[in-house]
């Protein structure tokens, strides 16, 4: 303030005394002085903002111009913390339009546990009791399905799957021909499904990465899952259901970053990707790549079998979710591990086993006619209480485009290398791999390996798991593709690929127990499909309804059916049959695949 004179400070006491008007914006500049006065919106008291600078000193003006806009911007701080609650306040950023392209998914037993009583769908009934009509017989019964938690930017999103049961009345009872559900008809009983939403929140920051914490099978025990959510650069948040506020809360917290952490950087500030979380499939632990060469180690707390303390299971009327007991940072350049790509816990061991995909040594497009087979893939073995990770055994000579792991699920056990140009499965005792097009280099030291006749390329590619031997993958072009993994006990023999038509482009694909998969996308409508597996009878079924004979090696072609009916907000006819076809499994039976929208 220059208070120099009378006149200016009466000046400003004038002002603060009239009230001026909630968009009124006074500046003035006074003979001889350069000042400024800025009035805040949305005072009931106008705090004003005076800066001077004498008319000797021309350069100045510029740094009372940064000066004012500094008080200006702790005033309206001020506004924010210091206004009564009848007032008006304005942010410097206003999201007008959140994110609703779905970025990640996973499902989980968030708000519920695996263990619940089956509870059978509920039929519809008519509304007078005293009709004539049948009585409907039993309702199914069906398993518990697991939540479906979606990112979308800073959106995080917690929905319930509502089945309808078959309406047993609308089987041909009446004079009407049978007609099918809304939605797309009849499938196991089930007339319709659909997405409810629990909780919805806004973060302060983008979700870079997610996983579920979960127990897997829990023996009986009400244990609930947690979400694991990553941010920017190395801050993760481990969240559980809360019955008491019908919400999510937080049961932990980890930050990585700061200067007792800067030595996990080496002297970076600038990487590639973000934190990626994984976590072990039977809830032991979980893995956080930070920094691109850091793997964050976190311990599920565990009392003798369970994750966590017997006596608070059996002291507290609600299931206990699962939550982090400790954690620590395994350096990968330490293991000789450069150029990380992904990683995967993989089923079958007695301890967790990660199986990281890595690049030794790097290759571009000049020397990729002689250097192209330049990954490999390294499984270590995680003990978490003696914080050792030996290596258990690893796979060289993998392709320079390979990009993502899958874990395949028991009791094949194992882990998918995902290419460009190929697949890949590798285990500790047996290994296979099958091309997808002309563009695959096979390696001088392997073997001859078969090409699939159907020509595709897998780079960004989704995956998720219809059963323990079947994978289905979205392409970056909306094809849903299966892989079928034919082995015989827990050996994997080869590779089958199977198409189908296009669907909407995703970005996330996750399977919703055994009846419904959900494909979440950022330039489409995400959709919840239902599928159906069973085996049909000897012999297969074209897709015109020829019948198609099998030999006696059981070599001829089959067809996968997979029966799509369109929802009344995306087409308007009929379901329509899409047909897959591969070489036949050792047997002359079919798998028929149904899919409904």
């Amino acid at each position: 303030h220059d208070t120099e004179t009378r006149s200016q400070r009466e000046r400003e006491r004038g002002l603060r005394a009239k009230g001026f008007p909630e968009q009124e914006f006074a500046a003035s500049f006074p003979t001889g002085r350069s000042s400024s006065i800025y009035l805040l919106r949305g005072l009931k008291s106008p705090f004003v903002c005076s800066c001077t600078a004498p008319s000797s000193r021309p350069t100045a003006t510029p740094r009372v111009c940064i000066l004012s806009f500094l008080l200006l911007l702790l005033s309206s701080i001020h506004s924010f913390v210091g206004a009564s609650p009848g007032t008006m306040s304005f942010a410097a950023l206003k999201m007008m339009h959140w994110a609703t392209g779905v970025e990640h998914c996973a499902t989980g037993f968030i708000t519920h546990s695996s263990s619940d009583s089956l509870l059978p769908a509920a039929p519809i009934h008519g509304d007078d009791p005293d009709s004539e009509w049948p009585q409907p017989p039993p309702s199914k019964v069906f398993a518990p399905l697991p939540d479906l938690v979606l990112t979308a930017g800073n959106v995080l999103e917690l929905y319930a799957v509502r089945i309808q049961e078959e309406d047993s009345r609308s089987s041909g009872l009446s004079g009407d021909p049978p007609s099918d559900s809304k939605r797309g008809g009849v499938m196991d009983g089930i007339s319709g499904a659909c997405l409810e939403l629990i909780c919805h929140y806004r973060l302060h920051g983008n979700v870079i990465s997610m996983a579920i914490l979960s127990l897997g099978n829990d023996g009986g025990h009400r244990r609930r899952d947690s979400i694991i959510v990553a941010f920017q650069d190395a801050k993760l948040s481990v969240l559980e259901y809360d019955d008491s506020i019908h919400g999510l809360r937080t049961s932990s917290m980890h930050c990585f970053e700061g200067p007792e952490w800067q030595h996990l950087k080496r002297g970076r500030e600038i990487f590639a990707r973000g934190p990626l979380v994984h976590v072990d499939p039977l809830g032991r632990c979980g893995g956080v790549l930070l920094y691109d060469c850091q793997m964050l180690i976190l311990k599920a707390a565990q009392a003798g079998y369970g994750l966590v303390a017997d006596e608070e299971i059996h002291g507290s009327g609600s299931a206990i979710a699962v939550r982090v007991e400790s954690s620590y940072v395994i350096g990968l350049r330490d293991l000789d591990m450069k150029h990380i790509k992904d990683f995967i816990f993989i089923n079958g061991y007695i301890e967790p086993v990660m199986v990281i995909l890595h690049e030794k040594e790097l290759t571009w497009a000049g020397s990729i006619s002689w250097k192209h087979h330049t990954c490999m893939i390294s499984a270590l073995s995680i003990n978490t209480t003696l914080k050792q990770h030996p290596l258990i055994w690893s796979a060289f000579n993998l392709p320079h485009d390979a990009y993502k792991l899958l874990a395949v699920p028991s009791p094949i056990g194992g882990v998918l290398v995902i290419c460009a140009n190929s697949i890949h499965y590798h285990s500790q005792s047996v290994s296979c791999a099958l091309g997808l097009n002309d563009l695959f280099v096979m390696d001088e030291s392997s073997h001859d390996m078969p090409k699939s006749h159907i020509k595709v390329e897998l780079d960004a590619a989704n995956a998720t798991w219809l059963s323990n031997d079947v994978a289905m993958f979205s392409t970056k072009t909306g094809e849903l593709l299966l892989v079928t993994l034919v082995y015989d006990g827990r050996i994997v023999r080869r590779l089958e690929l199977s198409k189908s038509r296009a669907s909407v482009l995703t970005s996330a694909i996750t399977t919703i127990g055994t009846l419904f998969f959900f494909l979440g996308s950022r330039l489409g409508d995400s959709l919840l499909v239902q599928y159906s597996s069973d085996v049909a009878s000897s012999g297969s079924t074209s897709a015109n309804g020829k019948d198609e004979g099998t030999d006696i090696e059981g070599d001829a072609p089959f067809a996968k059916r997979l029966r799509r009916s369109s929802s009344d907000g995306l087409h308007d006819g009929s379901g329509e049959e899409l047909s897959f076809y591969t070489l036949a499994p050792t047997s002359t039976e079919s798998n028929q695949v149904r899919l409904m929208l």
